[in-house]
């Protein structure tokens, strides 16, 4: 970010839709930077009890790989197959590990374990093409996931004639402990800005929104969004997400952030 200002959001009001650490780490950055941010997660985490999850983990060495589409599905795998698999090292020995981006392949590596693949971008639309495009060999592969994910790496193998088993671990679920905060900023339009991670979080702020009669003022928001699906969801809605960085992590989207009304007051708009 050379040459950007040293408060880019000063006086800027952020809505930050995600938990956790990540969203702890999006608040302090951007009150870092002079923002006031607004941590309210429109999206939280559970363990799924997936009912075949004794045929996955009695069969987990016959999966050439295990794909990774988010660090939830890693760290939630592995709470499953914990006390039920003793030795990774094994594991290691006989699976070959794919991710879908930077945060998932650190997740991964937590636990002593390598990834063998990664997109270059961070979609998994981007690793179907990519995988098949390196001619990597995969007869069977396991899909560890959230229960709103899509199906489109297992599809691009099962249209290759390949098995590819997807296992829900974990539920992606609208927690609403804090709807009536969000509801109150957002008649009172003290937001300027809303970031959203995922199609989930951006999904459940419309039904709050929708519900509450609240399109009006959702309109007067900046968007920022982390991903294609995301992006092309909230624009589907018929919003504009201009703060969209190129790399899908929240790293980068406080930097876009940064960057724009950097930009904006260096033209004069803000």
């Amino acid at each position: 970010m050379k040459g950007v200002p040293q408060l880019p959001l000063k006086g800027k009001h952020v809505l930050i839709t995600r938990g956790s650490d990540q969203g702890e780490k999006f608040c302090n950055d951007v009150a870092s930077a002079g923002g006031i941010p607004y941590m309210i997660p429109l999206i939280d985490f559970r363990a799924h009890e997936d009912i075949n999850a004794p045929y996955f983990i009695s069969n987990i060495k016959q999966y050439d790989w295990i794909i990774f589409t988010s660090k939830n599905g890693v760290n939630y795998f592995f709470q499953h197959i914990q006390d039920k698999i003793e030795d990774y090292e094994l594991i290691n020995s006989q699976l070959q590990f794919a991710v879908v981006g930077e945060k998932t392949q650190e997740a991964l590596n937590r636990y002593r374990l390598p990834s063998q693949f990664m997109p270059n971008v961070y979609t998994a639309e981007d690793f179907a093409r990519d995988f098949f495009e390196l001619g990597l060999n995969a007869n069977r592969v396991l899909i560890p996931k959230g229960n709103l994910a899509s199906t489109t790496i297992a599809d691009s193998f099962r249209s290759r004639n390949l098995v590819a088993d997807e296992w829900i671990v974990y539920d992606t679920y609208y927690p609403t402990k804090e709807t009536d905060k969000l509801i109150k900023i957002l008649k009172e339009d003290l937001l300027d800005v809303a970031a959203f991670t995922s199609p989930s979080t951006f999904n459940h702020f419309i039904k709050i929104v929708k519900q509450n009669h609240l399109d009006l003022h959702a309109k007067k928001l900046l968007m920022a969004a982390i991903g294609t699906v995301t992006k092309r969801t909230i624009e589907q809605a018929g919003f504009h997400a201009p703060i969209w960085p190129a790399t899908f992590t929240i790293d980068h989207m406080f930097e876009e952030l940064c960057d724009y009304f950097a930009k904006q007051e260096q033209e004069g708009n803000v």
